[in-house]
């Protein structure tokens, strides 16, 4: 196994471009090489729309994606950076837990994992080795109703030694929402160094609401025009706008308390007004459910995987198949679209420890194709 380097644990506070505009900022690490690069992805286009995609899947050679800009300042800060565990909860291919697990343990500190299945593919199946082999103690679940009683087990007849601190899925915290409000701000510059032109659509993966809030608030606050086309990987339940509100007003006060210059007036809907950004939720990706394979997407990460552009099925390829879907249909002036790759398409493979599946509280199928662990 290799595990990951010290370094990362070491990483101090470092200016950003919204560390500057904060009176009292919070700590943040230096867990993400930032900017993330854009590119013009031609192979994409259609008749009245240029494609060009944000490649946040290069954010880390530890593990990169979206995720590793929420973790950067959720864990360093309180209540998230002590010496005990954190306790969050996902799926058995649950990037968000890859990611803590993989970056907590430089710092010596363990994953308690509520667990729930979803279903299986060599991909579910090679983050959940990935996770195991990275010691992490899980808790599982059949489904997500029965996470009620792996919360029950940890507190009672599976209690650990030292509890940890609990951490919302997907790091969806206001905090957590920084590192997209920062994202927005990041784009905005690379708009202004003419590195792309300002996007009239977005294309972004909606699960746990705190990217989507946070790139949201961080375009707004650099009155960057456009519309964010959110394509949900979980049922109209599991995410709505209802959450996305309060999501985003959350983060709205937490930029307000850590003391933003020059903040607009009004709440986090008159920023988005202001600035002239729409959003729409869009769930006709979600198919069978929270990680289910979807035809269109499972042909979106094959299209992709021809131009060499790592996506999976739960959320990124879901994305790509709203954006073929949406353009191809769109018959109005033309337009420039961005697709964001949140996904962290590091192999990964070779974390794998030989004894994962002895280690396992989760039976999981044997190898499922040749390149699975």
């Amino acid at each position: 196994m290799t595990d990951v380097p010290a370094a990362a644990a070491a990483a101090g506070p470092v200016l950003g471009p919204l560390v500057p505009r904060l009176a009292a900022p919070p700590r943040r690490f230096a867990w993400a090489e930032l900017p993330t690069p854009v590119e013009r992805a031609p192979w994409l286009d259609d008749a009245s729309s240029t494609v060009w995609i944000k490649r946040d899947d290069r954010t880390s050679t530890i593990y990169g994606g979206g995720k590793v800009r929420k973790l950067q300042w959720v864990l360093a800060n309180p209540p998230y950076d002590g010496p005990e565990p954190i306790l969050s909860v996902g799926g058995t291919g649950s990037h968000h837990l890859l990611a803590l697990a993989r970056f907590l343990l430089p710092m010596q500190r363990e994953l308690h994992a509520l667990v729930f299945e979803q279903p299986w593919t060599d991909h579910v199946q090679r983050n959940l080795a990935v996770l195991v082999s990275s010691g992490a103690k899980l808790w599982p679940a059949r489904t997500r109703i029965g996470l009620g009683w792996a919360w029950l087990a940890y507190h009672t007849w599976r209690r650990p030694p030292v509890r940890g601190t609990f951490m919302s899925a997907g790091a969806s915290t206001a905090l957590g929402c920084f590192g997209f409000v920062e994202a927005g701000l990041e784009l905005a510059a690379q708009i202004e160094g003419g590195e792309l032109p300002r996007p009239d659509v977005v294309y972004l993966t909606a699960g746990s609401a705190g990217s989507c809030a946070g790139l949201l608030l961080g375009l707004a606050l650099a009155n960057v025009r456009t519309h964010l086309h959110l394509v949900s990987s979980v049922e109209r339940w599991a995410f709505n706008r209802v959450m996305l509100g309060r999501m985003m007003g959350a983060a709205h006060r937490e930029l307000l308390v850590r003391g933003l210059v020059d903040a607009p007036a009004g709440s986090a809907k008159d920023w988005l007004a202001r600035a002239g950004i729409t959003f729409t939720i869009d769930h006709a990706e979600v198919g069978g459910g929270y990680g289910s394979p979807t035809p269109t997407g499972v042909g979106a990460a094959q299209r992709a995987a021809v131009h060499g552009l790592v996506l999976e099925t739960t959320y990124t390829a879901k994305c790509l198949a709203a954006l073929h879907r949406i353009e191809a249909a769109y018959s109005g002036p033309p337009r420039n679209v961005l697709l964001w790759n949140t996904h962290g398409g590091n192999d990964l493979r070779e974390l794998v420890a030989p004894d994962w599946r002895e280690r396992c509280p989760i039976v999981a199928p044997p190898r499922m194709s040749a390149g699975a662990p």
